[in-house]
């Protein structure tokens, strides 16, 4: 299947930007569009949505996605009615819990526990997936029995599969496809070609599960595709987080409409259906409810639209370790230190980024000097890059690099010195 996606590739047909300010304006100021798969081309995504870092509704992106047999409609309206059980009590019934344990091994699984929280998280816990299945079918079951009877509601637990690298553990398994707005993905694919830890996720949760008050890694992109279910968001522009933060400087664990309009937070609701990819902007806080039970694809990213936010998200929490750990600035490799600490805390320090900066100049150099090299790099075995796109990405590669070398840390850092001059010699030439 690989191949016969790269045999055929999209191409990703990125374009200079519209000169009328008025054309990237993405939406109104109360409202998060819509907006169909059908009709949204990837230059009007790239320029109104990415790199105006605004929120998005896109429909219809998974119609075809092999994921779609994780679903059943084996408990139509037909059988709910003739039992007297409603349909909302039967959302469940959707998921198609057979085809999963027969495609999917039963392997050990990230599961959050949305009863139970540890420092300001949900707790976690790993379980095998087949045993997930059947704790999971087994709740949906007792709820129906429970509305059919009319008796008082059990305790039950709560369990959410979370952050579950499924694509990277059975990789011969397309069970979907990324879709073409979400392609130029510098972090997957720096991750994917190195073979190393990515950021890509099945979450898989019953009714009521639901992911804490956050901002996404790195200050990166995210999107999450619904195949089945729905789920409410509360998501706010970058800055309205700290109307709810303490004295402290610490935000909630969760949040409601109530809160932020208490403290007049000017945020949106989105109600995502099967289907539907919500596009999360950098720095945008978010909440996240699953109203019935739901299953979906979800990435972290980022990319030229973006990588200025990563790269001062990764100054402010350097600064914030040397806070930490002030009264240790006479130590010996005081700043080696203080990048084991970032890398610890943020998930990645000044090296770690050099390094992927170097493998996407790499690759996109590589296209400019041969063209026929960018099948070298099909992004996700299915989108190659217009010839704007690689000069793009590449013009704001020098910009970033001219700016981490005006940096206190990168001066101080022979080697991060010389490897920044040396890639912007690169860029240059």
């Amino acid at each position: 299947m690989a191949a016969e996606r790269r045999a055929g590739a999209e191409l990703l047909g990125l374009q200079s930007p519209p000169r009328d300010d008025k054309e990237l304006f993405p939406a109104t100021p109360d409202n998060v569009l819509r907006r169909g798969a059908s009709e949204l081309s990837y230059n009007e995504f790239y320029w109104k949505y990415m790199q105006q870092n605004w929120p998005v509704v896109i429909t219809d992106v998974s119609t075809n996605w092999k994921c779609q047999q994780w679903t059943s409609n084996s408990y139509g309206d037909d059988n709910a009615n003739a039992n007297g059980i409603t349909n909302s009590a039967l959302a469940g019934a959707h998921i198609n819990f057979d085809y999963l344990r027969r495609r999917i091994g039963d392997c050990p699984v990230p599961v959050a526990d949305c009863n139970a929280t540890y420092f300001n998280s949900h707790a976690k816990v790993e379980l095998n997936f087949h045993d997930y299945l059947n704790r999971w079918q087994s709740r949906i079951e007792n709820e129906a029995e429970e509305v059919n009877s009319n008796v008082a509601g059990k305790t039950t637990d709560n369990l959410y599969l979370k952050d579950w690298h499924l694509a990277a553990q059975m990789p011969g398994y397309d069970f979907y496809k990324v879709p073409k707005y979400f392609a130029s993905d510098w972090l997957n694919e720096q991750l994917i070609e190195q073979k190393r830890d990515d950021y890509r996720f099945v979450y898989m949760g019953p009714k009521d599960s639901w992911t804490s008050y956050h901002s996404d890694v790195f200050g990166s992109f995210s999107w999450s595709t619904n195949i089945v279910g729905h789920k409410k968001w509360l998501i706010m522009p970058p800055g309205q987080e700290l109307k709810l933060s303490d004295r402290l400087g610490n935000l909630p664990f969760r949040i409601n409409e109530q809160l932020l309009e208490e403290h007049k937070v000017h945020y949106f609701t989105i109600n995502q259906t099967a289907n539907e990819a919500v596009f999360v902007p950098s720095g945008w806080y978010h909440q996240v409810w699953n109203l019935t039970d739901t299953i979906s694809i979800n990435h972290n990213w980022f990319n030229a639209c973006n990588i200025l936010m990563v790269w001062r998200n990764l100054l402010n929490n350097l600064k914030a370790v040397r806070k930490e750990i002030s009264d240790c600035q006479q130590m010996d490799n005081f700043e080696a230190h203080c990048q084991t600490m970032l890398r610890a805390s943020f998930g990645i320090n000044y090296l770690d980024f050099i390094e992927l900066l170097e493998f996407i100049s790499a690759r996109r150099l590589a296209a400019l000097v041969d063209n026929s090299t960018t099948t070298k790099f099909i992004l996700f075995d299915t989108y190659k890059m217009s010839d704007y796109h690689v000069q793009y990405d590449l013009e704001c590669l020098r910009k970033l690099l001219t700016l981490m070398l005006e940096d206190s840390s990168v001066q101080q850092s022979p080697a991060q010195m010389e490897r920044c001059q040396r890639l912007l010699s690169q860029l240059a030439a």
